[in-house]
This record gives C-alpha cells, sequence and structure tokens, in this order.
C-alpha cells in the first residue's frame, strides 16, 4: 500500500479523521490525574503544530508545483474551524 495512490486530498481527511480518532482514544483508555495532564489532551495539544506544518508544506507545494493544492487547504480550515467550535461549544 503506497501512499501516493491514494489522492492528496484523502490522505488530509484521512490524517484529521485518525489523528482525531486516535487523540479520542487516548483520551478515555488513558485517563490523567490532577498532577499529569491526560494522553489525549497531550495530543490534542500536538495537533496544533503539526497540522500547521503539514498545511503549510501543502501551501508551499501549492505556490510552487503544477499540482492544486486547494482542497487540501480547505479540509485543513474546514478542520481547524470544526475542532475550534466544539472546543468553544464544550463548556457550554
Amino acid at each position: 500500500m503506497k501512499l501516493n495512490s491514494f489522492p492528496k486530498e484523502t490522505v488530509t481527511l484521512g490524517f484529521y479523521i485518525v489523528y482525531i480518532a486516535l487523540t479520542y482514544l487516548l483520551y478515555v483508555f488513558f485517563p490523567g490525574d490532577s498532577k499529569t495532564p491526560n494522553s489525549g489532551v497531550v495530543f490534542m495539544f500536538l495537533l496544533i503544530p503539526i497540522s500547521l506544518v503539514y498545511a503549510s508544506i501543502q501551501a508551499y507545494r501549492h505556490f510552487n508545483s503544477d499540482k492544486s493544492y486547494i482542497k487540501c487547504i480547505f479540509i485543513h480550515a474546514v478542520a481547524w474551524f470544526s475542532i475550534i467550535t466544539f472546543l468553544t461549544n464544550l463548556n457550554k
């Protein structure tokens, strides 16, 4: 199974689905206490730099290659909007 055999949009969407599912599973199965953070929380904070680097690489490729990565950039924007909306409405 080669990663290049999948469309770049599917890989981008799959990244967010797998990463958020893994974060949820770590949050549920490895709880933390008052002194140490939960594993899922740590992975959620790591999502910020990882996805920013991933989006930056795709934006760079969009402007410096013949391929269009606009759908991938849109997927990044929708994923972040959904995550921010979910987290802001979590405490309400």
